[in-house]
């Protein structure tokens, strides 16, 4: 409460003294928003559901103020117009300045069906079909032909499956129109299919899945524009909050005002430079405090914050080196880098020495887990759990290609570096504290054939001869060093 408290004080002292050069651009207040149908006289039970989904989505994001759908049905009424075959945009002009709206979503269903479709058939198990006998096989055939053909005489029992495992589909968009121009200014499409349960259940999972389609392109019709009202060391207030629907975490680029050039008598507006990244930490009614968690120009009051339509990508391609025992090349894909916490998906390849003394070609997969232990301008420590799971491949003493599972879990400390708005580079130590190394096998080829006509394989122990060693073993507990360029895209 205090935090929210000092945000809203600072901003009630500070935008007196700022609020004639506000930006005209700024977001200062929710988007007064109609739905409206186009021509839907054939499915307006449908169309309900559909205006009813994007209005509840409209209104829990939190930047649309949607306007009442009973005002709007008491102007029609009132005017004369038709619900059900709103496409003239002089007809939306004029409700629009009547429910007092800003902009009309106008949706246009393109394509609704439903029709019951045959499940697919259980594949029978016929692993034993080798150690059938033909009499066997007689009687399970035909046993099958008889059930089938019962079915097919049975038109009710047919009737009844097909009502029960309905397909959906469902296409259509979405246009924004501005309510003064009468122009659309954006649009979106939105389709979605569905196969299963009767017409209400299948329809009902549908409508979900376009559901959570128009929340995202909703919420992209309308990015917010900010600007900050004052800096104190890593922190800044911006010039908006929870009146937006603004959440913890959302992300912002900062830049420059733009600027007017004239240029033959005709004023342009030239964009302001990209300064750098901050992240909401403390949301306030109707101001909120971030920290700057990426800089590469100075940042000072004044500079517009631009809500950014998707996190940050974070990539890291990292070298693994081990003197003459090592060598790996891997690629991270950060989640919520500008977190505390953040995690990454990992793909690995590489060599690795093993107890024999030769080199083993491996690949896996795996994850980091990031904590955040300090963060200041262009440098940034963490602590991080590495688990990966790796695959080596490699010869037995009787030439089978044989491969094995190895983890090599490690907790690492690692050191990140800004060397321009777009990289960092990152040193890490990291220490294999455990190691876990399974059986080296290889797949024999039973000379068999699955129904498929693949070939039947088993898997056999690897043949490891006594003159030549003890079985391999992969085992490097102990310090690792890598150095890895991070790139952003944002």
């Amino acid at each position: 409460m205090k935090q929210k408290f000092n945000i809203v004080f600072t901003f009630f002292i500070i935008y007196p003294l700022s609020a004639q050069s506000l930006d005209r651009n700024i977001t200062l207040e929710k988007k007064s928003l109609m739905i409206l149908p186009s021509e839907l006289e054939d499915e307006e039970e449908l169309a309900e559901k559909m205006l009813s989904i994007i209005s509840s989505q409209a209104i829990s994001i939190g930047r649309f103020e949607v306007i009442d759908r009973t005002i709007i049905k008491n102007i029609l009424s009132e005017q004369e117009f038709q619900l059900s075959g709103i496409v003239n945009n002089n007809q939306i002009l004029e409700i629009g300045e009547l429910a007092a709206a800003e902009e009309a979503l106008i949706l246009d269903i393109v394509h609704f069906g439903q029709k019951g479709v045959p499940k697919p058939e259980k594949e029978e198990n016929d692993d034993n079909d080798d150690d059938q006998t033909l009499f066997k096989w007689l009687i399970k055939t035909i046993v099958k032909e008889t059930i089938n053909n019962t079915l097919k005489n049975d038109s009710s029992k047919i009737k009844l499956q097909l009502e029960n495992n309905i397909h959906t589909e469902l296409k259509g968009n979405v246009k924004l129109v501005n309510i003064v121009t009468g122009i659309a200014e954006h649009s979106f499409e939105f389709n979605a299919s569905y196969t299963g349960g009767n017409r209400d259940l299948s329809l009902s999972n549908a409508l979900n899945q376009v559901s959570t389609q128009i929340r995202i392109k909703l919420k992209d019709l309308y990015m917010i524009t900010s600007e900050i009202i004052e800096k104190n060391g890593s922190y800044v207030n911006i010039f908006s909050g929870e009146n937006l629907g603004l959440k913890k975490g959302a992300i912002f680029e900062i830049a420059s005002k733009n600027k007017s050039k004239t240029y033959k008598g005709k004023t342009i507006a030239l964009p302001g430079k990209s300064r750098g990244l901050v992240r909401l930490t403390d949301i306030g009614p109707n101001a909120s405090r971030a920290k700057i968690v990426r800089k590469w120009r100075k940042i000072k009051p004044g500079h517009k914050a631009y809500e950014l339509k998707d996190p940050p990508e974070t990539i890291d391609a990292t070298f693994n080196y081990l003197k003459g025992k090592k060598y790996e090349f891997s690629v991270k894909g950060w989640f919520q880098s500008f977190s505390y916490f953040s995690a990454s998906l990992n793909g690995y390849i590489g060599v690795v020495r093993d107890s024999r003394e030769e080199l083993d070609g491996y690949l896996g997969m795996g994850t980091n887990l990031d904590y955040t232990i300090f963060s200041t301008f262009g440098t940034r420590g963490s602590a991080s759990f590495k688990f990966p799971l790796l695959f080596a491949l490699k010869r037995d003493d009787a030439k089978h290609t044989t491969s094995s599972l190895f983890l090599d879990p490690s907790v690492d400390a690692n050191l990140s570096i800004q060397i321009n708005k777009n990289r960092d580079v990152v040193f890490s130590i990291s220490y294999i504290f455990t190691n876990i190394h399974g059986r080296w096998q290889w797949q024999k080829d039973t000379g068999k054939k699955d129904n498929e006509g693949k070939n039947i394989t088993d898997t056999e122990d690897a043949v490891w001869l006594e003159n030549f060693g003890p079985e391999p073993i992969i085992n490097h507990q102990g310090l690792n060093f890598s150095i890895s360029l991070r790139t952003f895209r944002f």
